[in-house]
């Protein structure tokens, strides 16, 4: 097997203006097979039109068209078998299983909110959920946690 190229990639603060083909583009000629996609801002009239640029191996999980939305895509080349699919938080987490090559892979991809309080209340409810994994299952955590951990990061106060 080829090796696993993962990208995790929040789609609208990509600060090279580029539009989702462009985006996509890229993550396909960089040879990324496993991408997590942040504010996407889809809604489900929108999977079709994503699954021509890409593919059909895209989940979703919405909220609005303008503000939002996960997406989790696996190149053409890269089958995994699917297991399960849950939207834990609709619009905020995406939580895929899967099995690769009899391993089975537990994929959360992760959108927390920019606001402090939405943030707070968005980790509460990420806790309780990630406190009742199976701790034996393989995870892969990804995602836009909309935190900086160092003041030099900051842009406003929080």
């Amino acid at each position: 097997m080829a090796p696993l190229i993962f990208a995790t990639l929040n789609i609208r603060g990509c600060r090279m203006g580029l539009r989702r083909p462009q985006v996509l583009d890229f993550l396909w000629e960089g040879g990324y097979r496993m991408v997590f996609l942040q504010e996407t801002q889809t809604d489900p009239a929108s999977k079709d039109s994503w699954r021509l640029d890409w593919g059909d191996r895209v989940y979703f999980s919405h909220l609005t068209v303008c503000t939002s939305g996960l997406a989790t895509q696996f190149s053409p080349d890269l089958r995994p078998e699917e297991l399960g699919v849950a939207e834990s938080v609709p619009g905020r987490v995406l939580q895929l299983w899967v099995c690769m090559e009899g391993l089975v892979v537990n994929l959360v991809n992760i959108y927390a909110p920019t606001s402090g309080p939405e943030r707070l209340r968005f980790y509460q409810q990420a806790s309780a959920f990630l406190s009742i994994l199976d701790p034996h299952e393989c995870l892969v955590l990804g995602g836009d946690f909309n935190t900086t951990l160092e003041e030099r990061d900051r842009s406003g106060t929080e």
